[in-house]
């Protein structure tokens, strides 16, 4: 097994506990929440926090995965695949800002909630 593979098993394991995984920059995260996805398992909590600027302001900025709009949440759907793209999304909207942001993740396998 590679340590990358290593690495993300033992993520996986934190990110099903309330203390969810250790914090990760954006590229980290995402190949995380890919490799979740790959083992049946989807974002159903995400943090993102950091200090930037955006906007031309310059302050602390923490999102949070999981408090969306209805049907747009883990409990709603269950589906890996879905929060996937909204974790896409989020990242997405970070770097559009300017924002370089740490995230923590916690996840759930679409069939054990």
């Amino acid at each position: 097994m590679s340590n990358i593979a290593t690495l993300f098993l033992h993520q996986l394991d934190l990110a099903q506990t309330g203390r969810g995984s250790d914090d990760m920059d954006a590229g980290q995260a995402l190949a995380f929440a890919e490799y979740g996805m790959s083992h049946g398992f989807g974002v159903s909590k995400m943090e993102a926090f950091g200090v930037g600027a955006s906007r031309g302001k310059h302050a602390l900025y923490h999102q949070i995965l999981g408090v969306d709009d209805d049907g747009e949440n883990w409990r709603d759907h269950k589906d890996p695949g879905r929060a996937l793209a909204l974790v896409r999304s989020k990242f997405d909207d970070a770097a559009r800002d300017g924002l370089t942001l740490r995230y923590k993740i916690w996840m759930n396998g679409a069939d054990l909630d």
